[in-house]
């Protein structure tokens, strides 16, 4: 039988490519809730350091796309994020060396933890900007299927293990 290491599918980046990424999370309580606090009060903040990051391209931030992305998912506790950056090194650095590593490793203490993968990335090309709609169809893909060219993981990438010096699993 072969082992883990062969048959591990990667995806690598295509030239003229950006990596897109959406993910999601349950909320243990509502976001106005106090459990939801450390949460809730650095997000701002946090995607700050997103947008001023190397390699960040995009995010979903308009107020009628979120209200319409919201709509889709249906309950009041779900939170994503949907971006596109330059490389999936970029991507990997932002959320594992940056205080994002923080909320990732506490994630925990604010969100359910899911039944199924809750992110998926895949590539776009550069110019181009993923929606919403896609990117769940992409995570449902995901998840039936498993790993394809429309949509992976962080263990689907060459050379991304951040994830596993922070101490936490693959999304």
């Amino acid at each position: 039988m072969p082992d883990e290491q062969t048959t591990r599918l990667t995806f690598p980046q295509p030239d003229g490519h950006h990596l897109a990424q959406l993910n999601f999370a349950t909320a243990k309580a509502d976001l106005d809730d106090p459990v939801m606090a450390g949460f809730v009060d650095a997000l701002a903040a946090v995607n700050g350091i997103a947008e001023k990051s190397p390699g960040f391209v995009w995010r979903l931030k308009d107020r009628q796309d979120e209200a319409a992305a919201m709509a889709i998912l249906g309950g009041p506790r779900e939170t994503f994020t949907l971006s596109l950056w330059e490389s999936a090194a970029d991507l990997e650095f932002f959320a594992w060396n940056t205080v994002h590593r923080r909320f990732m490793k506490n994630r925990h203490k604010w969100f359910l933890r899911p039944a199924a993968p809750f992110l998926v990335m895949w590539w776009v090309p550069a110019g181009a900007i993923p929606t919403f709609t896609d990117a769940l169809a992409r995570l449902a893909r995901l998840r039936d299927e498993g790993p394809s060219e429309a949509g992976f993981g962080w263990d689907n990438l060459d050379g991304m293990r951040a994830w596993q010096t922070a101490g936490a699993p693959p999304c």
